[in-house]
């Protein structure tokens, strides 16, 4: 039966099948599978496929036997198709250094929810990019439902681990307000006038690192005063190699942004004496992803810059830019320009955007409880 539509309790609407597998080598019974779940009927046709797929070359002979690495194996040479290389990057990374090491030789007819439960529970107390990894896991063993390998999905009968170890957790990011920004980029006026021009842009543009670092010449408009993010430098890390490549960004990512009068200036500077059409050239045609990253270093552990400065990371500094818009916009006496951040930023949701807001009224809260407290005249 092909995939057809059917309303859940909570009134979503999904997609289901039913497939016949062959019949058992024992009793001769017909085998039935019904698949039910999906999100669209594309989801249910790629599963209906799979598993006809599977009736007729039988994959894994003995089911009960099946291991999660070998269910890996097979679920990889489906998952890897048509994504791009840094998400197959971390994917792999996530499976290779955390998920398989605690999971390959067990069988995966016998992660039942009790054991799914412990091994989820434990990645959490490993680390909270555990949670992650639990996600990652799903996908497989979802996969293993979807194509016959089990009966049913253990994912159904646990719940997310409520005890994180939040000692690994990634610290508060550090954004810099308008006074903090000027005394940053003052720091470097005085050194190599690349890494000043580099610095500048991000904070006047809020662009990725792989963005600005896929910056060609011919991206800047000196007559328009903008320029356009049409590419981006991705990391290719996978089997312990490292290589750089070009990729095209997602729909949001795509946009022209207007630039000021002084960044323009610095960047024409910095043209006059440039060698390459990449702005930022390096051994492999674009600078290394860690090139900034050091020059930030070296700025953190120079003994004369303010200790307010040195927690700012490169993402924090794209983030400090959307800072520093809500800021003035709220010095001005106008409405926080969310939509308009959003599509400066390349935010694919509105969501990552208010994160932001949220940071900057936080801010605002504590200056109205100094206000208090200090009294109102």
């Amino acid at each position: 039966m092909k995939p057809s539509k059917y309303t859940t309790a909570k009134s979503e609407t999904k997609w289901q099948f039913q497939i016949y597998m062959g019949r058992d080598s024992i009793t001769g019974k017909q085998i039935n599978r019904k698949r039910k779940g999906f999100k669209s009927k594309q989801e249910a046709l790629i599963a209906y496929a799979q598993l006809l797929e599977q009736r007729e070359n039988d994959t894994f002979s003995d089911k009960s036997k099946v291991t999660v690495q070998e269910l890996y194996n097979s679920w990889w040479k489906e998952y890897e198709k048509g994504l791009e290389p840094s998400t197959l990057s971390k994917t792999q990374s996530y499976f290779k250094l955390h998920i398989l090491p605690a999971t390959k030789d067990i069988k995966v007819a016998d992660i039942k929810p009790h054991l799914l439960q412990q091994i989820l529970n434990n990645w959490a107390l490993e680390a909270k990019s555990g949670l992650v990894w639990g996600r990652y896991f799903k996908r497989l063993i979802t996969y293993a439902y979807f194509n016959n390998i089990i009966i049913s999905n253990p994912f159904d009968k646990v719940s997310t681990p409520k005890v994180i170890n939040k000692t690994k957790e990634r610290k508060h990011e550090v954004f810099l307000n308008s006074e903090q920004l000027g005394r940053f980029l003052n720091y470097w006026q005085d050194k190599p006038l690349n890494q000043y021009v580099y610095f500048r842009l991000m904070a006047y543009t809020g662009m990725r690192r792989g963005e600005i670092l896929a910056l060609e010449w011919s991206d800047v408009n000196f007559k328009k005063k903008t320029v356009s993010i049409t590419k981006s430098v991705g990391l290719d890390y996978r089997n312990g190699k490292t290589s750089m490549y070009v990729k095209e960004p997602k729909a949001s990512s795509r946009r022209t942004l207007s630039l000021d009068s002084f960044t323009l200036s610095i960047l024409k500077k910095y043209q006059e004496i440039a060698t390459t059409k990449v702005i930022w050239p390096g051994t492999h045609v674009y600078m290394d992803f860690n090139v900034p990253e050091r020059w930030l270093q070296t700025f953190r552990n120079n003994k004369n810059v303010d200790p307010d400065l040195k927690l700012v990371t490169l993402h924090g500094l794209r983030h400090t830019h959307a800072t520093v818009l809500f800021e003035q916009a709220a010095l001005n006496g106008k409405a926080a320009p969310l939509k308009a951040v959003q599509k400066r930023l390349g935010h694919a949701n509105i969501e990552m955007t208010l994160n932001i807001y949220t940071h900057v009224t936080e801010k605002e809260d504590n200056l109205i409880s100094d206000v208090l407290e200090n009294g109102l005249t």
